[in-house]
C-alpha cells in the first residue's frame, strides 16, 4: 500500500513486483500509532526518571481540572492493573524503562535489546514500535509479558536512528516516487524527484538505487521522505543483487578523487632509485603460490639446505614504501581496514594500480619487498631470525592446484620443481608437527564455493579443499608472523598484534556440561593442547561432529591489540599479521613501523606518536574485518539461496548444525543450510535443551541433536527474506505420536532470539 496520497496505477505489472507482496506497513513507510495517547506519553516522560507521588503525577497531567483528574485516574488504574505502572504501599508510583536497539523481525514484530541485559530482550509488538526502525535506539516503557516469557514493552522514545541510507527498487506512483526496500524491517522512502544528486541522472522503475534519509516523521505513520543520491542499475542486471549487498552495507564502492590521484602517480615498474639500500634477490629461487584466481600477490617465499636445517625466506610486498603515512592512499587504507572478497568481486583496501600493478609479486617482475629470513634447524625449531628491506624477482607464478598435482604425481612438472617443493613439503610437516605439538587447535571446517556463470547466476557449489600447497603457505606464514612478532616486542616496538584470548568461562563451563554428558573431561586449566587432545579423541566418532562443532561456538573472535597477550587458538605466545599489506591495514603498520626500526628512522617522538594512534586504528581494523566477514559470508549466502531456488522438492541427507527452540538448522552436503521449522515436525510437546543441542519430543519420543544425520526435503526458497526452509523425511512410524507416561501437560520450548546459523572459520587464521 503505497503511502497515503500516493495511490498507484490500477492495472499493470506493479502488482508483481516485490513491494507489492510485502505487508502494507512496508510500502507505506509507517505503522499505526504505536505510543497510546497523550496523557500516557506525559505519563511516561514524569515517571521514567524516578517514582512519584499518586496526587503528585494526576495533578501535573490533570493541569487543574478536577473533570480531567477523575478520568485520569481510572487510565492510571486500568495501566497499573495491566502492569505498565508499579505502586508502592506508599502511593508511589514508577514504570520500568530500558534503552536499546531495536531488532526487527520480518512478520513485523520486533525486540529490544541492550548489553545490561543480555538474556531479557523486550519483546514489542508491531502496534507499540512507535515508528522505530531496525537497529534504532530507543527508550521502552516494559512491563511483565502475559502471553510468554519474557518481558513486553512499547516504544516511547527514538533516542538515535541508526538508518541514513535505503537501498530499493525506484517505483513511480501517482503523484511522486519511492523507494521500497527488499527488506521489510526497512522503510519505504518517498521521494521528491528521481534524479540522483549532483549528477542529475534519472532513476527509471525498476531501477535499484541509494536513497539518503532527509527528515523522519514527526508521528509514527508518516511517510519518511529523503532524496536519490545513487543510482546502481536495472534490478535485472547481471549482479544487481550483489552491488544491492555491498550498498546495503555502504561498502566503498569506488576510491576519491584524491587517492585516484596519487594511485595513478605511482611509478609503473621498480626505478633505479627505488633499489638504493636494498638487497637485490633477483637471482634467488623465488616463487608465489596462490588460488588460480587471485590477482593481489604479496607473499612469496624461497627456501634452501643449510647444513643439516633450512633457512626459510618469506618475502612480503614493500606496500609501506608506496604508502606513505598520512597520505591520501593511507587514511583511505586505514578506514577501509581490509579488502573484502564477496562471491564476485573484490572491493581492495587499495587502488589496483596498486594492489594487482607495482606491488603485487607478479612473475618475471623485479619488485620491492620486506623479507624474513627464518634459520631452521632440522626439526623445523627457529634459530635465527633477521629482516631486510629486498628486491626479489618471483621466478614462478604457482597455483594451488598445480603443486598439489605435482606433488601428487598428477599434473605437469615443466619447471622442474618437484624436488623443490617436496622440499618445502617436509619444512611444512616439521613446522605443523611443532605447532600441533605446542597445541594449536586445527578444526578445518568444510567452506563451499559457489560458481558461476558469465551473468552471475549460481551453477554448483563445491567444497573447497585444502591441500598441501595450501598447508605449506600457511606454514611458513604463521611462522614469519611470530618472527615479527617476536622482533616488535624485543625492540620494544609500537607494534599491532593479533590476539586471541580464551574461551568465555561461562561458555566454556556449557562446553564441559555437554562432553560430560558424552563421557569426556577437560582439566581445570583449560588449555589450547587440552582442547586438541580432546578433538584428537573424538575424531572419527558419532559424536565428533558435536564436539567440535560447540567447541568452535565456545571460542572468541581473534581481533587486533596494541598489546600482547597471544593467540590462543594458534598456542602463539607472540602473534601479529605481517604477511598481507596489499589487503589488510595492521600488515601495513607492522611494515611501515618494522622498516623504520631497521633503517634507524624511528625517533622517540615518532615512536611515541604512533604508540598513541595504534589503538585506534586496532579498533578500526578488528570492526572493518568483522564487517567484511559478514558482507563475504551473506554474498555467498544470496548466491546459494538462487542456486536452492530450483530444488523444491528435491531430498538431501544432511547434519543437524544447530539447534534451537524454534527448530532446527540442518547442513545439506553442498553446505547449505535451511530451517526444519518447529511446527512442521511431528505434533508433540518439544522440550528444548540449550545445553546439550537438542530437542526431545515428550510424546513421540524423538530426539533430535547436534550431529545427527537426517533425511530433508526443500520445501520453500524465499529468495526476499533470504530463507531455506526443509521438512524432515520421517518413515512412518515415527509420524505418528505415541503416548508415553507422565508427559501430559508439557509446554512447547521458548524459542530463542538469535539465528543458529555457525560461522564457518578456522581459528588457524582468526
Amino acid at each position: 500500500m503505497p503511502t497515503r496520497g500516493m495511490k498507484p496505477k490500477r492495472g499493470g505489472a506493479r502488482a508483481h513486483t516485490p513491494a507489492a507482496r510485502a505487508p502494507a506497513r512496508h510500502r507505506s513507510g509507517g505503522r499505526t500509532p504505536a505510543t497510546g495517547e497523550r496523557w500516557e506519553t506525559a505519563l511516561f516522560s514524569l515517571l521514567q526518571s524516578g517514582p512519584m507521588a499518586r496526587e503528585a503525577v494526576l495533578a501535573r497531567l490533570a493541569g487543574g481540572s478536577e473533570r480531567r483528574k477523575k478520568a485520569l485516574e481510572r487510565g492510571l488504574s486500568t495501566l497499573v492493573g495491566q502492569g505498565w505502572v508499579t505502586e508502592d504501599t506508599g502511593g508511589r508510583l514508577s514504570v520500568a524503562v530500558r534503552q536499546g536497539k531495536v531488532r526487527l523481525n520480518p512478520r513485523g514484530f520486533g525486540f529490544v535489546v541492550s548489553p545490561e541485559h543480555p538474556q531479557d530482550d523486550v519483546f514489542v509488538p508491531e502496534r507499540w514500535l512507535g515508528g522505530a526502525w531496525q537497529d534504532d535506539e530507543v527508550k521502552v516503557w516494559v512491563r511483565s509479558r502475559r502471553d510468554g516469557p519474557g518481558p513486553e514493552g512499547r516504544v516511547m522514545q527514538v533516542v538515535s536512528r541508526a538508518l541514513r541510507e535505503v537501498v530499493g527498487r525506484v517505483e513511480r506512483v501517482r503523484r511522486g516516487w519511492m523507494v521500497v526496500p527488499q527488506d521489510n524491517r526497512l522503510p519505504t522512502v518517498t521521494l521528491n524527484r528521481p534524479q540522483a544528486g549532483p549528477s542529475g541522472v534519472k532513476a527509471r522503475p525498476g531501477d535499484m538505487a541509494v536513497a539518503t534519509i532527509q527528515a523522519w516523521p514527526a508521528r509514527p505513520g508518516m511517510p519518511v521522505r529523503g532524496r536519490l543520491i545513487r543510482v546502481l542499475g536495472s534490478a535485472e542486471a547481471p549482479g544487481m543483487d550483489i552491488t544491492v549487498l555491498a550498498a546495503e552495507r555502504r561498502l566503498p564502492a569506488e576510491f576519491p578523487p584524491a587517492v585516484v590521484k596519487e594511485a595513478e602517480a605511482l611509478p609503473r615498474r621498480v626505478r633505479p632509485s627505488d633499489r638504493r639500500g636494498r638487497v637485490d634477490l633477483s637471482d634467488r629461487l623465488v616463487v608465489t603460490i596462490d588460488g588460480s584466481d587471485a590477482k593481489d600477490l604479496d607473499d612469496a617465499i624461497s627456501l634452501e639446505r643449510r647444513g643439516s636445517g633450512y633457512l626459510l625466506g618469506v618475502h612480503i610486498a614493500d606496500v609501506s614504501y608506496y604508502v606513505p603515512e598520512g597520505s591520501a592512499l593511507d587514511l583511505e587504507a586505514r578506514q577501509r581496514g581490509t579488502s573484502i572478497y564477496l562471491v564476485d568481486r573484490v572491493i581492495p583496501m587499495l587502488p589496483e594500480r596498486l594492489s594487482n600493478g607495482i606491488a603485487s609479486l607478479n612473475p618475471h617482475e623485479p619488485r620491492l619487498t620486506v623479507s624474513a629470513w627464518i634459520e631452521l634447524d632440522r626439526f623445523g625449531r627457529v634459530r635465527g631470525t633477521r629482516f631486510e628491506r629486498t628486491i626479489i624477482r618471483s621466478h614462478h607464478r604457482l597455483t594451488y592446484e598445480g603443486v598439489n598435482g605435482i606433488l601428487a604425481g598428477e599434473a605437469p612438472d615443466p619447471h622442474h620443481l618437484r624436488p623443490w617443493l617436496e622440499m618445502a613439503a617436509t619444512v611444512r610437516g616439521l613446522l605443523l608437527h611443532r605447532r600441533m605439538q605446542r597445541g594449536a587447535i586445527d578444526f578445518d571446517l568444510p567452506e563451499a564455493k559457489v560458481i558461476l556463470d558469465g551473468l552471475g547466476q549460481p551453477v554448483d557449489i563445491l567444497l573447497r579443499t585444502r591441500g598441501v600447497a595450501e598447508s605449506i603457505i600457511e606454514e611458513f606464514m604463521l611462522t614469519a608472523n611470530e618472527a615479527v612478532a617476536h622482533k616488535l616486542l624485543e625492540a620494544k616496538l609500537p607494534g599491532l598484534f593479533r590476539i586471541h584470548e580464551p574461551p568465555d568461562p561461562e561458555k566454556m563451563a556449557q562446553f564441559r556440561e555437554l562432553i560430560g554428558a558424552l563421557g569426556y573431561r577437560l582439566p581445570r586449566e583449560v588449555t589450547p593442547k587440552s582442547l586438541q587432545r580432546l578433538l584428537d579423541r573424538v575424531e572419527g566418532k558419532p559424536e565428533e561432529r558435536i564436539v567440535n562443532t560447540v567447541l568452535l561456538r565456545s571460542m572468541r573472535q581473534a581481533r587486533y591489540s596494541p598489546t600482547n597477550t597471544g593467540h590462543f587458538g594458534l598456542a602463539s605466545a607472540e602473534y601479529t599479521h605481517f604477511t598481507s599489506p596489499i589487503r589488510r591495514y595492521p600488515d601495513l603498520w607492522v611494515h611501515r613501523v618494522l622498516t623504520h626500526y631497521l633503517e634507524g628512522r624511528l625517533t622517540p617522538e615518532l615512536a611515541e606518536r604512533w604508540a598513541a594512534m595504534v589503538g585506534e586504528v586496532a579498533e578500526i581494523a578488528s570492526a572493518r574485518e568483522r564487517e567484511a566477514m559478514e558482507a563475504e559470508r551473506e554474498s555467498v549466502w544470496i548466491k546459494q539461496i538462487d542456486y536452492m531456488a530450483d530444488k523444491l522438492g528435491t531430498r538431501y541427507t544432511g547434519i543437524v548444525s544447530g539447534v534451537t527452540g524454534f527448530g532446527l538448522f540442518v547442513e545439506l552436503p553442498n553446505l547449505v543450510e535451511g530451517l526444519v521449522r518447529l511446527e512442521s515436525l511431528p505434533q508433540d510437546h518439544w522440550r528444548y535443551d540449550a545445553v546439550h543441542y537438542r530437542l526431545s519430543g515428550e510424546r513421540t519420543g524423538l530426539v533430535f541433536r547436534l550431529g545427527d544425520v537426517v533425511e530433508v526435503e526443500v520445501v520453500r526458497v524465499d529468495r526476499q527474506l533470504r530463507r531455506i526452509d526443509l521438512a524432515l523425511v520421517l518413515p512412518e512410524s515415527q509420524r505418528a505420536p505415541r503416548r508415553r507416561a507422565g508427559t501430559a501437560g508439557s509446554e512447547t520450548a521458548a524459542a530463542p532470539r538469535t539465528s543458529g546459523r555457525r560461522a564457518r572459520r578456522r581459528v588457524s587464521g582468526a
